[in-house]
């Protein structure tokens, strides 16, 4: 059989997350994607991996398909974001994610002490606290569950793990927009330059908290990457400066979207609502898994082959760039029929690709599930007459990365 040269052939069929209808709905691309051989993408510039059996062949062969363009580096920009980058000696941008083996390996098992059992199940009460502070800010009659109540609960939560002072958190979180806008391609330049410029004091603030830790440490993921964790020696200051922007995104976008997902979803459906006031601690984690499925909120991490090789029914070359899109994965109806349902018994539910797979599956898995759980359990406690406002429907944020509502405006 011969195998088809995709390179030429797939130029028309495009998709780009940052406009109509992709932004809106990627699903219907998924779909059309999923039903071809593996297609490239002008607008990302990559080959797009759609299929949830491609995706598993991909993440389980890091010799063929490397993870060092995994994400994008921020000096690869144009030469006038590089140059502020450059007057603010600020470091370049090579996280955990694009590593492979054997740098991999051990750089993971020190950062992984910041998101063990014990750190997570230290972190619950302030999330309940934090949650509960939230609701009572609420101004009655509606609220919107993403800036009122997801965004500042995330905030609080990754910052707390990784060791940010909370009186900082509003700084922090303009510099990792800063530092997200950086790392989209399809982002317009201009944005970009002053982003680039301000990244010179979020390099001087992170250095300032190294210094600080290795001085006086603390129970947090800046101490564990400064001083060594697992029987391993700390990490080099270039990477810590790497990792703790890196975890500031991965542990703040991602969970804000899963968890306005996740209720998204209850309050969409009156029998999972119903199911979870029956009997919540059995039926929440049901409803993140499946919410996890259907609106993964992270879109994928890019690959690059090391050979020529076969993959989806197409020959893809040496060199190309691949994006992984795990939404389309887990929607995929040969692993999961009838994908678009909302299914809480869905037997292979947590074969899902949200939290990625093999040499770098999430570290924060087990913390984002948990929040997810305290964000739908207090709300639920709290306010149990929780209802969208009137015609309410749902819009995406442009992003390259991330697959997250705008708003959610409720009525309680």
């Amino acid at each position: 059989m011969m195998i088809p040269d995709v390179t030429a052939e797939n130029v028309v069929f495009d998709f780009n997350p940052m406009i109509s209808p992709d932004r809106e709905d990627p699903h219907l691309f998924y779909r059309a994607a999923r039903a071809r051989p593996v297609a490239f993408s002008p607008s990302i510039g990559a080959y797009l991996v759609a299929r949830y059996a491609d995706l598993k062949t991909v993440l389980d062969d890091p010799d063929t398909f490397s993870s060092t363009a995994a994400l994008p580096l921020i000096y690869d920009n144009p030469p006038e974001v590089v140059a502020e980058l450059t007057a603010g000696h600020v470091v370049e941008t090579r996280m955990i994610v694009n590593d492979d083996e054997p740098l991999h390996r051990p750089t993971r098992q020190v950062f992984d002490a910041g998101f063990t059992g014990a750190r997570v199940r230290a972190l619950v009460p302030l999330m309940r606290q934090r949650a509960h502070e939230l609701i009572d800010g609420f101004t009655a009659p509606c609220t919107d569950l993403v800036a009122e109540y997801a965004v500042p609960f995330a905030q609080t939560v990754i910052n707390t793990a990784i060791g940010f002072p909370a009186e900082d958190a509003e700084q922090i979180q303009v510099w990792t927009q800063d530092f997200t806008l950086l790392l989209n391609p399809l982002a317009p330049v201009d944005g970009k330059v002053p982003a680039a410029r301000r990244m010179a004091d979020y390099t001087r603030y992170i250095q300032a908290l190294i210094d600080d830790h290795r001085t006086h440490p603390r129970d947090d993921l800046i101490s564990d990457v400064v001083h060594g964790a697992n029987g391993l020696p700390g990490l080099s200051d270039d990477r810590i400066h790497n990792i703790i922007r890196g975890v500031r995104i991965a542990g703040f976008d991602t969970t804000r979207d899963a968890i306005t997902a996740t209720v998204l979803l209850m309050l969409t459906n009156p029998d999972v609502r119903s199911r979870i006031q029956a009997d919540p601690a059995r039926i929440i984690p049901k409803v993140t898994e499946e919410a996890l499925r259907r609106d993964a909120p992270h879109r994928g991490l890019f690959r690059i082959t090391t050979r020529d090789t076969e993959l989806g029914g197409a020959l893809v070359p040496k060199g190309a760039l691949l994006l992984l899109l795990f939404g389309s994965g887990n929607r995929d109806e040969t692993t999961f029929p009838n994908p678009d349902s909302v299914d809480l018994d869905r037997p292979n539910v947590r074969a899902h690709l949200a939290f990625g797979r093999g040499l770098h599956a999430c570290s924060g898995a087990p913390l984002a599930r948990t929040e997810i759980r305290i964000a739908l359990e207090t709300l639920l406690q709290r306010l149990p007459g929780l209802r969208l406002v009137p015609d309410y429907q749902p819009t995406y944020i442009a992003s390259y990365f991330f697959r997250g509502l705008e708003s959610l405006r409720v009525l309680w």
